[in-house]
Protein backbone atom coordinates (compact mmCIF):
# COMPACT_ATOMS: atom_id res chain seq x y z
CA UNK A 1 0.00 0.00 0.00
CA UNK A 2 1.61 3.77 -0.58
CA UNK A 3 2.13 6.06 1.78
CA UNK A 4 -0.50 7.85 -0.17
CA UNK A 5 -2.91 5.93 0.60
CA UNK A 6 -2.29 5.90 4.10
CA UNK A 7 -2.37 9.52 4.02
CA UNK A 8 -5.56 9.22 2.54
CA UNK A 9 -6.83 6.76 5.73
CA UNK A 10 -5.61 8.80 8.16
CA UNK A 11 -7.16 11.83 7.28
CA UNK A 12 -10.62 10.21 7.46
CA UNK A 13 -9.96 10.14 11.16
CA UNK A 14 -12.93 8.55 13.28
CA UNK A 15 -15.79 10.81 14.34
CA UNK A 16 -18.75 10.73 16.51
CA UNK A 17 -20.19 7.66 17.77
CA UNK A 18 -23.38 7.05 16.39
CA UNK A 19 -25.75 4.12 18.09
CA UNK A 20 -28.04 1.84 16.80
CA UNK A 21 -31.10 4.23 16.40
CA UNK A 22 -29.69 7.25 15.35
CA UNK A 23 -28.31 4.76 12.27
CA UNK A 24 -31.43 3.37 12.03
CA UNK A 25 -33.26 7.07 11.55
CA UNK A 26 -31.10 8.14 8.97
CA UNK A 27 -31.70 4.71 6.93
CA UNK A 28 -35.26 5.09 6.89
CA UNK A 29 -35.32 8.80 6.07
CA UNK A 30 -32.88 8.21 3.51
CA UNK A 31 -33.48 5.09 1.90
CA UNK A 32 -34.47 5.63 -1.46
CA UNK A 33 -31.04 7.56 -1.92
CA UNK A 34 -29.26 5.07 -0.14
CA UNK A 35 -30.97 2.49 -2.59
CA UNK A 36 -30.21 4.34 -5.54
CA UNK A 37 -27.01 4.41 -4.28
CA UNK A 38 -26.18 0.87 -3.93
CA UNK A 39 -27.93 0.02 -7.68
CA UNK A 40 -25.40 2.95 -9.43
CA UNK A 41 -22.21 1.23 -7.61
CA UNK A 42 -23.40 -2.30 -8.30
CA UNK A 43 -22.54 -3.86 -11.36
CA UNK A 44 -24.64 -4.08 -14.00
CA UNK A 45 -23.49 -7.21 -15.13
CA UNK A 46 -25.71 -8.53 -12.31
CA UNK A 47 -28.87 -7.82 -14.35
CA UNK A 48 -31.34 -5.50 -13.30
CA UNK A 49 -33.54 -7.50 -11.28
CA UNK A 50 -30.75 -8.81 -9.44
CA UNK A 51 -29.35 -5.48 -8.92
CA UNK A 52 -32.65 -4.21 -7.97
CA UNK A 53 -33.08 -6.92 -4.71
CA UNK A 54 -29.03 -6.77 -3.70
CA UNK A 55 -29.26 -3.04 -3.61
CA UNK A 56 -32.21 -3.25 -1.28
CA UNK A 57 -30.36 -6.36 0.54
CA UNK A 58 -27.09 -4.58 1.43
CA UNK A 59 -28.83 -1.28 2.14
CA UNK A 60 -30.88 -2.69 4.82
CA UNK A 61 -27.93 -4.38 6.03
CA UNK A 62 -26.23 -1.20 6.27
CA UNK A 63 -27.79 -0.81 9.91
CA UNK A 64 -24.61 -1.31 12.72
CA UNK A 65 -25.31 -3.92 15.55
CA UNK A 66 -24.25 -1.62 18.09
CA UNK A 67 -22.57 1.60 18.88
CA UNK A 68 -20.03 2.74 15.92
CA UNK A 69 -17.59 5.11 15.55
CA UNK A 70 -18.39 7.13 11.96
CA UNK A 71 -16.19 8.64 10.10
CA UNK A 72 -17.37 12.22 9.49
CA UNK A 73 -15.76 13.79 6.24
CA UNK A 74 -14.51 17.10 7.56
CA UNK A 75 -16.80 19.24 4.43
CA UNK A 76 -20.14 17.88 5.81
CA UNK A 77 -21.07 19.92 8.05
CA UNK A 78 -24.48 20.47 7.87
CA UNK A 79 -27.79 18.72 6.11
CA UNK A 80 -27.95 15.48 5.35
CA UNK A 81 -24.36 14.91 5.17
CA UNK A 82 -23.73 16.45 8.63
CA UNK A 83 -25.70 13.55 9.93
CA UNK A 84 -23.12 11.23 11.34
CA UNK A 85 -25.67 8.19 11.55
CA UNK A 86 -25.96 8.96 7.36
CA UNK A 87 -22.40 8.49 6.97
CA UNK A 88 -21.91 5.63 8.53
CA UNK A 89 -25.05 3.46 6.48
CA UNK A 90 -23.73 5.32 3.45
CA UNK A 91 -20.27 4.74 3.93
CA UNK A 92 -21.37 0.76 4.69
CA UNK A 93 -23.53 0.73 1.65
CA UNK A 94 -20.69 1.88 -0.68
CA UNK A 95 -18.26 -0.74 0.87
CA UNK A 96 -20.62 -3.63 0.09
CA UNK A 97 -21.71 -2.72 -2.77
CA UNK A 98 -18.11 -2.48 -3.77
CA UNK A 99 -17.58 -5.64 -2.51
CA UNK A 100 -20.50 -7.19 -4.52
CA UNK A 101 -18.36 -6.04 -7.54
CA UNK A 102 -15.59 -8.50 -6.99
CA UNK A 103 -15.71 -11.70 -8.71
CA UNK A 104 -16.04 -14.82 -6.63
CA UNK A 105 -12.57 -17.05 -6.63
CA UNK A 106 -12.70 -20.37 -5.78
CA UNK A 107 -9.82 -20.50 -3.25
CA UNK A 108 -11.60 -18.01 -1.04
CA UNK A 109 -14.83 -18.04 0.47
CA UNK A 110 -17.20 -15.50 -0.64
CA UNK A 111 -18.36 -12.56 1.40
CA UNK A 112 -21.69 -12.24 2.11
CA UNK A 113 -22.48 -9.14 0.02
CA UNK A 114 -21.45 -11.28 -3.45
CA UNK A 115 -24.26 -13.72 -2.97
CA UNK A 116 -27.84 -14.03 -4.35
CA UNK A 117 -29.18 -12.00 -1.66
CA UNK A 118 -31.90 -13.73 1.12
CA UNK A 119 -33.94 -11.20 1.78
CA UNK A 120 -35.57 -9.27 0.18
CA UNK A 121 -36.69 -11.99 -2.30
CA UNK A 122 -39.39 -12.50 -4.61
CA UNK A 123 -40.97 -15.37 -6.05
CA UNK A 124 -42.09 -15.57 -9.17
CA UNK A 125 -41.62 -11.98 -10.80
CA UNK A 126 -38.78 -9.59 -12.25
CA UNK A 127 -38.54 -6.80 -10.72
CA UNK A 128 -36.46 -3.98 -12.77
CA UNK A 129 -36.61 0.17 -12.73
CA UNK A 130 -39.14 2.40 -15.65
CA UNK A 131 -36.96 2.02 -18.61
CA UNK A 132 -35.65 5.79 -19.56
CA UNK A 133 -34.17 7.18 -22.82
CA UNK A 134 -31.19 6.84 -24.92
CA UNK A 135 -29.13 9.28 -22.67
CA UNK A 136 -29.71 6.93 -19.70
CA UNK A 137 -28.83 3.60 -21.51
CA UNK A 138 -26.07 5.16 -23.11
CA UNK A 139 -25.08 6.81 -18.76
CA UNK A 140 -25.76 2.79 -17.63
CA UNK A 141 -23.28 1.32 -20.28
CA UNK A 142 -20.49 4.26 -19.82
CA UNK A 143 -20.45 3.38 -16.12
CA UNK A 144 -20.68 -0.54 -16.48
CA UNK A 145 -17.33 -0.22 -18.38
CA UNK A 146 -15.97 1.54 -15.31
CA UNK A 147 -13.92 -0.37 -12.78
CA UNK A 148 -16.33 -0.71 -9.56
CA UNK A 149 -14.20 2.24 -7.51
CA UNK A 150 -14.36 4.49 -10.34
CA UNK A 151 -18.23 3.59 -10.55
CA UNK A 152 -18.22 4.33 -6.58
CA UNK A 153 -16.41 7.76 -7.44
CA UNK A 154 -18.51 8.98 -10.07
CA UNK A 155 -21.84 8.56 -8.13
CA UNK A 156 -20.93 9.95 -5.49
CA UNK A 157 -19.47 13.19 -6.82
CA UNK A 158 -22.95 13.50 -9.58
CA UNK A 159 -25.52 12.16 -6.68
CA UNK A 160 -24.02 12.92 -3.35
CA UNK A 161 -22.22 16.02 -4.84
CA UNK A 162 -19.26 15.15 -2.85
CA UNK A 163 -15.74 17.28 -3.62
CA UNK A 164 -13.06 15.23 -5.32
CA UNK A 165 -11.24 15.52 -1.65
CA UNK A 166 -14.47 13.86 -0.16
CA UNK A 167 -14.87 11.57 -2.49
CA UNK A 168 -11.26 10.04 -1.99
CA UNK A 169 -11.67 9.79 1.91
CA UNK A 170 -15.17 7.97 1.30
CA UNK A 171 -13.30 5.49 -1.23
CA UNK A 172 -10.46 5.06 1.52
CA UNK A 173 -12.68 4.45 4.30
CA UNK A 174 -14.46 1.78 2.29
CA UNK A 175 -11.43 -0.33 1.12
CA UNK A 176 -9.99 1.05 -1.72
CA UNK A 177 -6.35 0.92 -2.99
CA UNK A 178 -6.18 3.98 -5.05
CA UNK A 179 -9.44 6.31 -4.70
CA UNK A 180 -6.52 8.96 -7.16
CA UNK A 181 -6.86 6.30 -10.03
CA UNK A 182 -10.55 5.82 -9.52
CA UNK A 183 -11.56 9.43 -9.89
CA UNK A 184 -9.18 9.87 -12.59
CA UNK A 185 -11.14 6.56 -14.35
CA UNK A 186 -14.22 8.02 -13.20
CA UNK A 187 -13.41 11.57 -14.96
CA UNK A 188 -13.24 10.34 -18.52
CA UNK A 189 -16.97 9.72 -18.24
CA UNK A 190 -19.33 13.30 -18.79
CA UNK A 191 -20.76 14.27 -15.52
CA UNK A 192 -24.48 13.57 -16.02
CA UNK A 193 -25.73 14.40 -12.55
CA UNK A 194 -29.41 15.37 -13.37
CA UNK A 195 -29.66 11.35 -15.28
CA UNK A 196 -28.69 9.67 -12.10
CA UNK A 197 -32.01 11.01 -10.54
CA UNK A 198 -34.08 9.46 -13.48
CA UNK A 199 -36.43 6.46 -13.16
CA UNK A 200 -34.38 4.19 -14.97
CA UNK A 201 -31.82 4.35 -11.45
CA UNK A 202 -34.83 4.35 -9.03
CA UNK A 203 -34.60 0.71 -7.90
CA UNK A 204 -38.00 1.72 -5.37
CA UNK A 205 -40.12 2.37 -8.56
CA UNK A 206 -40.37 -0.72 -10.18
CA UNK A 207 -42.05 -2.78 -12.94
CA UNK A 208 -42.65 -6.05 -12.71
CA UNK A 209 -43.27 -9.06 -15.11
CA UNK A 210 -43.43 -13.10 -14.82
CA UNK A 211 -40.64 -14.98 -14.91
CA UNK A 212 -40.02 -17.29 -17.98
CA UNK A 213 -43.89 -19.14 -17.32
CA UNK A 214 -42.69 -22.18 -19.34
CA UNK A 215 -39.77 -23.37 -17.32
CA UNK A 216 -41.76 -23.15 -13.90
CA UNK A 217 -44.20 -25.27 -15.66
CA UNK A 218 -41.77 -27.73 -16.54
CA UNK A 219 -39.94 -27.62 -12.81
CA UNK A 220 -43.45 -28.08 -11.44
CA UNK A 221 -44.27 -30.76 -13.06
CA UNK A 222 -40.77 -32.52 -12.35
CA UNK A 223 -41.24 -31.63 -8.69
CA UNK A 224 -44.42 -33.22 -8.74
CA UNK A 225 -43.28 -36.17 -10.34
CA UNK A 226 -40.43 -36.89 -7.68
CA UNK A 227 -42.88 -36.06 -4.68
CA UNK A 228 -45.61 -39.07 -6.49
CA UNK A 229 -42.03 -41.28 -6.81
CA UNK A 230 -41.09 -40.67 -3.59
CA UNK A 231 -44.57 -41.17 -2.14
CA UNK A 232 -44.89 -44.68 -4.01
CA UNK A 233 -41.44 -46.10 -2.62
CA UNK A 234 -42.32 -44.88 0.82
CA UNK A 235 -45.47 -47.20 0.47
CA UNK A 236 -43.19 -49.97 -1.23
CA UNK A 237 -40.71 -49.81 1.69
CA UNK A 238 -43.59 -49.43 4.75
Amino acid sequence: MQSQDVAQRSAASPGPVVDVEQAEAALVEHYPRLVRLAYLVLPPSLGRNRRVLTAHALTQRALPRGRTTATLIPAQATGRDGDPGYALVRLKVVRTALEAGVPLRRAAWPRRSQLPPFLPQVWGLRLFPRSGGADELALDQRLSALSGPARAAYVLRGLEKLRDPDVRKVLAAAGVDDPGAALKEAGGVEARDALLLSPEFDPCSLHARPTDLMRRRQHMKAALAAGVAAAVCGALLA
